[in-house]
């Protein structure tokens, strides 16, 4: 009876790895494994067992590429992982150290893996990624040839897993989106969802161009943001630590000085207030953590309802500054999905049902749905972005002419536009920022000056000083 070896996901989302043996095809096996609920990633036929040759079953073994740290308790109750369990703690013996049958590396993995030491995949490493799995493609590489080459040639730890488990997945006829989805910390949504429509429809190399455009575009603004809030900020959070420490250790000394001069002036009552609220603060440090903590856990759990999520939403496209601009990332993210799917012939009402996913704000989200219902109905589709008050008005006006001729042509065009648009939103936002940023700061030296500065030069700029000296 043959082996086979199968990858596949239980639906806890975990994923595991085991040996069966079945008398049948690769195909009947993956319908039987769906059937007790297994989300199959791939199979390969074993050809040689060296288990049976030597009449040892061996347990098996947990998917070292997936991210360890489960919970004993929930792993007994898995039947696929209740044997896992036992293995997984079972320890070599000093024969087998000696003999250098340990193998170290897949040790300390695994040991890096459960603590969360392994490095994760940082944006410039997927950048990068898509950069020569792109140049691969335009060289006539075939998909698994190409993963295959950037696996042998990986050095980041977790990405090279990632690779691993999108050629398993390409050896048994999978998909490449597919291991990105499980993947969704590493590669964004919207990524995942061009390159799923570059393999299902033919265009991967189109859909690579759009995605690292993406990337390179979310980086972009990410980067010009931090820059134009950085410095201020830090300069900020830096006046307010000096005006705490000043409290804490310079108040007592102002005290004594006054008391040492005989005087009849007090410490004024703004520097009283200040250090009375910071005393109270450092006697009181875990009401506070609690009632932040409280905040956090209450907030959480409103954003997780749907109106509270609706909410939180709206108020973000509305938030001053940053609302345009993450309403227009939203915006082009959903037309650039849309304009792959057009390309490539797809209608345009499913084109919408395929690409709405890609947004994560429900306020545009429920703009689309509505444009999808009445198109399904005959109705307008423009009219639910008329009637989203935040949609700009030009995106407006090039939907409804692109209704009256071409819209895979206009959608390239607002495409242009949304570009140009975002380009003008960043300059505006890092010119405005740092005015932002100032004017917070100097409400804080203000307050500086105030508490600190203040009983600081009546020291040595009051009349006290010739009061002291009886003059």
């Amino acid at each position: 009876m043959p082996t086979f070896e199968y990858k596949a996901m239980t639906k806890q989302g975990r994923m595991i790895t085991n040996k069966i043996d079945f008398d049948g095809s690769m195909s009947t096996l993956r319908n039987s494994l769906a059937a007790e609920g297994l989300k199959v990633v791939s199979i390969k036929e074993k050809k040689f067992d060296i288990e049976k040759l030597f009449g040892t079953k061996q347990k098996s073994k947990m998917n070292k590429r997936a991210a360890i740290g489960l919970n004993e308790a929930v792993l007994t109750q898995d039947k696929y992982f209740a044997d896992n369990v036992a293995s997984v703690k079972k320890k070599k013996s000093i024969e087998e150290i000696l003999k250098g049958d340990v193998d170290f590396g897949a040790i300390f993995k695994k040991i890096s893996q459960t603590l969360g030491v392994v490095s994760r995949v940082k944006i410039d490493e997927v950048i990068s990624f898509t950069e020569m799995f792109l140049l691969l493609k335009k060289s006539n590489f075939t998909n698994i040839r190409a993963i295959q080459t950037l696996y042998d040639n990986a050095e980041n730890i977790s990405m090279k897993n990632i690779l691993g488990d999108m050629i398993d997945g390409m050896e048994t006829g999978g998909y490449i989106y597919s291991t990105m989805e499980y993947y969704n910390k590493t590669f964004p949504e919207i990524y995942t969802n061009l390159i799923k429509v570059g393999e299902t429809t033919g265009s991967l190399v189109s859909s690579l161009e759009q995605a690292l455009k993406y990337l390179q575009d979310s980086v972009k603004v990410k980067r010009a943001v931090r820059k134009a809030m950085l410095g201020p900020l830090l300069q900020s959070a830096a006046l307010v630590i000096g005006g705490v420490l000043c409290i804490i250790f310079g108040l007592p000394v102002m005290q004594d000085m006054y008391a040492s001069y005989g005087l009849t002036d007090q410490i004024p009552e703004e520097t009283i207030a200040a250090a009375n609220v910071v005393y109270w603060c450092g006697d009181h440090w875990y009401i506070i953590l609690a009632v932040i903590v409280a905040l956090i856990v209450a907030f959480r759990v409103w954003k997780s309802t749907p109106g509270g999520k609706f909410a939180w939403d709206k108020f973000k496209i509305n938030f001053p500054i940053f609302g345009p601009l993450i309403l227009r990332l939203q915006i082009q993210k959903f037309f650039v999905a849309v304009n792959i799917n057009l390309k490539n012939n797809a209608r345009l009402q499913d084109a919408i049902a395929e690409c709405k996913q890609v947004v994560t704000n429900d306020v545009l989200r429920a703009a689309i749905e509505a444009a999808e219902a009445n198109l399904i109905v005959g109705d307008s589709w423009i009219e639910p972005f008329e009637n989203m008050k935040e949609f700009p008005p030009m995106l407006q006006e090039m939907l409804k002419i692109g209704m009256e001729t071409n819209m895979a042509e206009m959608i390239d065009n607002i495409l242009r536009f949304i570009d140009e648009d975002i380009r003008i939103t960043i300059e505006r936002i890092t010119k405005t920022l740092p005015q932002v940023s100032m004017a917070f700061m100097g409400i804080i030296l203000i307050g500086f000056v105030i508490i600190i500065l203040k009983p600081i030069m009546e020291v040595y700029m009051g009349s006290f000083l010739f009061e002291a000296s009886g003059i």
